[in-house]
């Protein structure tokens, strides 16, 4: 059976991108995680979605809608142009509690339900970052905050 064919995680190339995705969006990633824990959310488990990535795109579009994402990459385009950069994305970034994500991601995201049948990092958070076709789960360690400032 051919795995790297039906299993994203063996793509280098996509999991360099999810990675990258993070790394470049710690100050959202923190964000998000804040604001869950400032509600009182319990394990939260922030999102990080590409939004102009077809997988990321679509999920931020089936949460958001698709006015509020085509007016997020239109606005994110001409930042970009006034900063003439050429490799920024549209980034949304959200938490949900680890058991609501232990019950829907692998629906989404079969390749990843191992995660979610272990225990949660005690040194830092999940984030999934959605790009590059898939998806990837990061701990993200809290002494990162300074990285992402």
């Amino acid at each position: 059976m051919n795995q790297a064919k039906n299993d994203p995680t063996t793509d280098d190339d996509a999991l360099q991108q999810q990675q990258d995705l993070l790394e470049n969006s710690l100050a959202a990633a923190f964000s998000a995680f804040d604001a869950a824990t400032e509600q009182g959310m319990p394990a939260p488990v922030v999102f990080l979605l590409d939004c102009e990535d077809e997988i990321g795109g679509e999920i931020a579009r089936s949460w958001l809608g698709d006015q509020a994402v085509n007016d997020a990459i239109e606005q994110q385009q001409l930042q970009d142009a006034d900063e003439e950069l050429d490799d920024a994305t549209t980034i949304f970034a959200y938490a949900f509690p680890f058991e609501q994500c232990r019950a829907e991601v692998p629906n989404i995201f079969p390749y990843l339900a191992p995660v979610f049948a272990s225990k949660l990092p005690t040194d830092g958070f999940l984030a999934i970052a959605v790009t590059a076709g898939g998806a990837s789960v990061l701990t993200v360690p809290l002494g990162a905050r300074e990285l992402g400032n």
